[in-house]
């Protein structure tokens, strides 16, 4: 937002001059007043990451008002046109410097310091070069104003060398710092890191005051800061350790002090650009080193979980190849059933009924009147046992297809198996067989397709009538079940082992048992049952023992 760039610009305006002020306050050398540490270099380059070239006219502002005191103070009989000349053109220098650092900034990093290549670049052109061009005009600016009066050549060389250090180093320690620490997280500054910067700080009073041989041990902490903190640490440990061994150089204490001086700056200078400047590389190597274990860390574990994911695929595929293959299987053994049905239980009754129509048709005047009536009436059974087999076979093929049509309704299970009961009355009367019905009035009705609870129960009793002794007794109940009705067919019949139990619904085991009348049957009545009760969401079962009786259940779910 536009009030957020304003507060930034007037941030970096204060910050100009204040760090001016303190530079040429506490780091400053005489005759010039001159700063051996310029941190305002560093914050008119971070202006200019923010603002680009537009912060030129902040920079010009803010060092005419920085450098106005120090060079009026330095001035040497300059008329007041000339002094504000001369501070003006400084001020420009400053500017230039600052837009020129950006310009070398833009060409040559890319990656924000993020890389050894990116910070020797940062070093050698962004830092150095943009300082040393500014520093150069900067004296001619001066020398034509006379200001380096007092100053022999050597003096204004060494001078010159030691300001454009302190601009170079100005920037070096202001502008990586303010790179790590841009995007300031407050966890990320732990009471860890504020007590090794403590403790960084008074190890270098403590070495530099009472035992300054001893200074290069404070690299150490410096290496430290960096390995625990990475790059926000080394950046904050430089930025301190520069601004504390310039301060101590400056007052006179410290490993640097020389009676000259340039050469406390030079040797300072000396020390400490190349120790910085390792403690970083240092620092971002093994940064680096992080980040591509990271990055290694994270191939191997999306490696894996792609191969997992691959395994995983392909273990789903062998699987469904599996249960594929048992479905073809099963598929086959239920065709290879279905046209044994066909192959046996229809072509022996066709068999039989082309056999009889041929004899009666050949022989038809060779047969007494009752001959040809029992003829007649066994062609009548064979074809009513091939029309219902048909229509059982028809059945199942349309339960496998998914073309079976579904309708459940509310329906009367007394009125359904009373409608039953009715057609196999002759039957049930023929071998004197007690048939009772218990269907409370609660259970009487239930919610299922009419037409296959029908099949359902009329198989059922079929078989219980076929399976029952004269005299025997057959039960149709109906009771309450966990989440529907039971109904249950029980006889007092033969009975089957339990061999024979286990095949009662498995069309690849068919079970094919002749009555105690000789009454034949394929099996497919109670494969039916099994599949009409299931389309219900249901299920059957049986229990029986040998010479016993028979109990055949299935239940019906309450509609949902």
């Amino acid at each position: 937002m536009a009030w957020k760039s304003f507060l930034k610009g007037i941030f970096l305006f204060l910050a100009y001059i204040g760090s001016a002020k303190l530079g040429m306050e506490y780091f400053a050398f005489q005759p010039m007043n001159l700063a051996v540490l310029w941190i305002p270099s560093g914050i008119g380059l971070i202006g200019c990451i923010f603002f680009g070239y537009r912060f030129f006219p902040i920079v010009w502002l803010a060092s005419f008002l920085a450098n106005k005191d120090g060079l009026i103070s330095s001035q040497f009989q300059l008329t007041q046109f000339q002094l504000y000349l001369s501070i003006c053109l400084t001020a420009t220098v400053d500017a230039f410097q600052s837009v020129l650092a950006y310009f070398f900034w833009t060409k040559k990093i890319r990656k924000n310091l993020n890389s050894t290549k990116d910070n020797f670049y940062f070093i050698l052109y962004v830092a150095f070069l943009s300082s040393l061009i500014s520093i150069l005009l900067l004296g001619l600016v001066l020398n034509s104003f006379g200001y380096f009066h007092n100053l022999n050549l050597n003096e204004i060389v060494r001078t010159l060398v030691v300001i454009t250090f302190g601009d170079t180093i100005g920037i070096f320690i202001t502008v990586p710092m303010f790179m790590a620490w841009r995007k300031l997280v407050w966890k990320e500054l732990s009471l860890r890191l504020v007590f090794w910067t403590i403790l960084f700080i008074v190890f270098q009073a403590v070495i530099v005051y009472q035992f300054p041989y001893l200074f290069f041990l404070s690299f150490l902490i410096l290496i430290y800061l960096g390995y625990r903190f990475q790059i926000k640490g080394v950046t904050l440990g430089v930025f301190l350790l520069y601004l504390s061994s310039v301060l101590m150089t400056r007052l006179g204490v410290g490993p640097f002090v020389q009676p000259v001086i340039f050469d406390s700056y030079i040797y300072l200078i000396s020390f400490l650009i190349p120790y910085a400047i390792l403690a970083e590389f240092i620092t971002l190597q093994y940064q680096r080193l992080l980040y591509n274990r990271f990055e290694l860390e994270k191939k191997v574990y999306d490696r894996t979980k792609l191969l997992r994911t691959q395994i995983f695929e392909k273990t789903q595929a062998i699987e469904a190849l599996h249960k594929s293959e048992k479905l073809l299987s099963e598929s086959n053994r239920t065709k290879d059933i279905f046209f044994s049905i066909i192959a046996h239980d229809l072509r022996n009754p066709l068999g039989s009924f082309k056999q009889i129509t041929e004899l009666m048709y050949s022989d038809f005047d060779t047969y007494t009147d009752s001959e040809k009536k029992e003829t007649i009436f066994e062609i009548k059974k064979s074809a009513s046992r091939v029309y219902s087999l048909l229509e059982q076979l028809l059945d199942w093929a349309r339960t496998q297809t998914g073309n079976m049509p579904f309708r459940p309704k509310e329906i009367n299970l007394r009125t359904i198996v009373s409608k039953i009961t009715e057609q196999m009355t002759a039957l049930i009367q023929k071998k004197g067989i007690q048939f009772t019905v218990e269907i409370p009035e609660k259970f009487s009705f239930v919610y299922a397709d009419s037409e296959m609870i029908q099949a359902v129960l009329r198989n059922l009793i079929s078989n219980s009538i076929k399976f029952t002794n004269d005299n025997g007794k057959i039960q149709i109940s109906v009771s309450q079940d966990e989440d529907g009705v039971r109904i249950e067919c029980k006889d007092n019949g033969v009975g089957m082992n339990s061999s024979d139990l286990e095949k009662l619904f498995r069309l690849d085991a068919q079970l094919t048992s002749i009555g105690l009348e000789g009454e034949k049957g394929t099996g497919l009545g109670l494969i039916l049952c099994h599949e009409f009760v299931k389309l219900h969401g249901g299920e059957i079962w049986a229990t029986s023992e040998k010479g016993k009786g028979t109990t055949v259940s299935f239940r019906l779910p309450d509609p949902k």
